[in-house]
Order: structure tokens, then C-alpha cells, then sequence
């Protein structure tokens, strides 16, 4: 009984806590990686659908949007992991690598 009594306290915040500043949500940075997924995905399935060589060259040279999104993905990575206004990073999500990887690639 004590111990969810404890746990109830520990779980509320002071009343004079400043909210942690949260970083603005970069929109355009999704639609530049839109842009480039998109035709990526039409490529893939361009392959399955005809058999005309001409258009098949022309769809299926998604190795430059492929870099082109890796880079920005990168970017959005190094900014979610970084603090508002600091140049150092959040110790707690790269104390462990490999747990902050999964996170990222199943979120």
C-alpha cells in the first residue's frame, strides 16, 4: 500500500516546473522526403507492370532519390537526437546504440 502511495508522488510534477522546450516539427523535411519516396515507390512497382524498355530506363533510375533520402533521414535523425539549442546530444538516447537503432527503424 505504501509503495503505490510513493509511486502516485513520485509521478506528479511540481507545480513550478518550466515544460522542456520541444523542437518545432520540420514539415517541409517530410515533404521533401515524400517527394523523394514517392517516385522510389512507383519504380518499384513500374517493374511489374510493363515490359517497354524506353520506360523502364526512365523509371527505374531511383539510385539518386535513394541518396538523396538517406541524406535527409540522416539529418532528421542527428535533429530529433540533438537538444534544442545545444551542440551536444542526449546522452540517455545514445548511451546504447543498438536499442536507439531498433527504436528508430520499428517506430
Amino acid at each position: 500500500m505504501q509503495k503505490d502511495a510513493d509511486a502516485k508522488a513520485v509521478a506528479v510534477p511540481p507545480k513550478d516546473a518550466k515544460p522542456a522546450a520541444k523542437k518545432p516539427r520540420l514539415d517541409c523535411i517530410d515533404g521533401c522526403r515524400f517527394a523523394l519516396v514517392f517516385p522510389i515507390v512507383v519504380a518499384h512497382f513500374a517493374r511489374f507492370s510493363t515490359s517497354n524498355s524506353t520506360a523502364l530506363k526512365l523509371l527505374t533510375q531511383e539510385n539518386v532519390l535513394v541518396g538523396g533520402f538517406f541524406v535527409i533521414s540522416g539529418y532528421v535523425s542527428a535533429y530529433t537526437t540533438t537538444k534544442l539549442g545545444a551542440l551536444g546530444v542526449e546522452e540517455k538516447k545514445v548511451a546504447n546504440p543498438e536499442l536507439f537503432f531498433w527504436q528508430r527503424v520499428m517506430a
